[in-house]
């Protein structure tokens, strides 16, 4: 398995990977057209973030993409980890974690970066236990939102 900067030929296998994402984990039916536009403008590079992709023999089986918010209190930046999905035939096999660990490196290798941040559905226990197994601990912040 390997870890790479996803780039426009992964456009497809994303959009799937994020359509099952929110399925699974949300019970959300996803409007194709509009997360396929959203998809392609980070892969083009017009919004502040990457997508990483794990293939196996040259088959995507996992994702992760990472967006960023500065945070003045800390003089930095958090990278925050969004759209995680590992394909269903290759789950508890290490693919989060490679992604998980690309990333961290990536994270403690730039001195602007002060940190990883993400968000779980509050039923999502699976990930969660993932999460406090790669040393991600549950903060005192509640997310709030309003939705246009």
């Amino acid at each position: 398995m390997i870890v790479r900067k996803a780039n426009l030929n992964d456009l497809d296998v994303i959009v799937e990977f994020n359509l099952n994402l929110a399925l699974e984990t949300e019970d959300k039916q996803l409007d194709k057209d509009i997360l396929r536009k959203g998809i392609e403008k980070v892969l083009k590079g017009e919004i502040q973030g990457k997508y990483f992709v794990c293939e196996e023999e040259g088959i995507v089986i996992g994702q992760m993409m990472i967006l960023y918010e500065w945070s003045d209190w800390r003089n930095g930046e958090f990278i925050w980890i969004q759209s995680v999905y590992v394909h269903k035939d290759y789950r508890r096999n290490g693919v989060f974690k490679m992604l998980f660990n690309h990333v961290k490196e990536y994270c403690d290798s730039n001195e602007k970066f002060v940190g990883l941040r993400l968000y779980v559905d509050k039923e999502n226990l699976k990930a969660q236990q993932t999460y406090a197994q790669m040393a991600m601990y549950e903060n005192n912040y509640y997310m709030y939102e309003y939705m246009k």
